[in-house]
């Protein structure tokens, strides 16, 4: 699904936590996932009515995930506004390119008519999803923060690498305890962006397990501030940022 401030300082205490709790590497997942995005600038007079038509086509995407078409949908509202962004944004995951096609083709043909014609921008992300958690889950909300970053040339590997080792077994034990209701770690599909560019999408179940979460990744990460070191050398740090989204629709299989 999901370019705003930097704020690296977040992510450089997820690295520091790494050392500091010498974590289990997250389980190897054998499954493949795919994740579709679409974002929309809508005027702040439509969002009302834009949100009420794109309602509409959660029936459509609740009977996709009862086919096994898709496993996971959510529709969101930004939170944290730029001059030139997007203010709403879907998505849907599948274990397959095919099923992503599929969920395209049953949600077209696209609104001709209504409040989306008032969009003034949209674009669409195609991502590999290359790890994939959550829960069985229908009718939640939450809060969709998605980081981005941009690996060095020839660090894409060792980036994933460190993320899956040291920082996804945090999320996982965020989705164990419900705090965390989905998350992913993308990189693009079909290029849009910069090669090498890479996503990690985390929806919270609520403000305070937002909270919860960076709490755990600072206190964990006092004693080792050398540790910041790493997301520096696999990343540049001038192209990260990060979303914050309100979801106010959403379904896991």
């Amino acid at each position: 699904m999901f370019k705003r401030i930097c704020i690296v300082c977040a992510f450089v205490f997820a690295f520091l936590l790494a050392f500091a709790l010498q974590a289990t590497p997250a389980q190897a997942q054998d499954q493949t996932y795919y994740t579709y995005v679409s974002e929309w600038n809508v005027p702040r007079g439509q969002w009302a009515a834009f949100e009420k038509e794109r309602d509409q086509t959660n029936t459509t995407l609740q009977r996709l995930v009862a086919d096994g078409t898709i496993i996971a949908w959510g529709s969101d509202a930004a939170y944290v506004h730029t001059e030139d962004g997007y203010t709403h944004e879907d998505f849907f995951t599948s274990t397959s390119r095919a099923g992503i096609l599929k969920a395209i083709d049953s949600l077209r043909p696209p609104a001709t008519a209504g409040a989306y014609t008032s969009v003034t921008k949209h674009r669409d992300i195609f991502l590999h999803t290359l790890v994939h958690g959550g829960k069985t889950s229908t009718g939640a909300t939450g809060y969709l923060r998605v980081a981005m970053y941009q690996a060095r040339p020839g660090q894409g590997d060792a980036f994933v690498d460190h993320m899956k080792k040291y920082i996804l077994p945090m999320v996982d034990a965020g989705v164990a305890d419900g705090s965390i209701l989905m998350y992913n770690l993308d990189t693009e599909d079909i290029h849009s962006d910069a090669p090498g560019t890479y996503f990690l999408a985390i929806l919270y179940s609520s403000g305070d397990a937002m909270d919860k979460f960076f709490a755990r990744l600072a206190a964990n990460g006092k004693d080792n501030p050398a540790v910041g070191e790493v997301i520096s050398n696999l990343t540049v740090a001038e192209a990260h940022r990060d979303t914050l989204a309100k979801v106010t629709a959403y379904q896991h299989k």
